[in-house]
């Protein structure tokens, strides 16, 4: 929206869209993932049937190499065991 001028800033999709300046640049900053990823996430679907992915999860590996996001990608994916 920012690029097609819907959106003058940050600051002005988030009011239009319901969430704070900060919480578009958290997602913005997810883009930066590996493209892997990125498609792999979309592939879930939206809204996913368990918030088992979520963007505050995501946000450490951003400093990772795509390996690594890769590799933590799939740990992130597999199914949890219950205690």
């Amino acid at each position: 929206m920012i690029e097609s001028g819907q959106a003058k800033n940050e600051s002005d999709l988030g009011r239009k869209i319901g969430v704070s300046r900060v919480r578009v640049c958290q997602y913005i900053r997810l883009l930066s993932l590996d493209d892997s990823i990125v498609k792999a996430l979309e592939q879930l679907g939206d809204p996913m049937p368990k918030r088992y992915i979520t963007e505050r999860r995501l946000r450490p590996y951003l400093r990772k190499t795509p390996k690594e996001q890769e590799k933590i990608f799939k740990l992130l994916r597999e199914p949890r065991l219950s205690a």
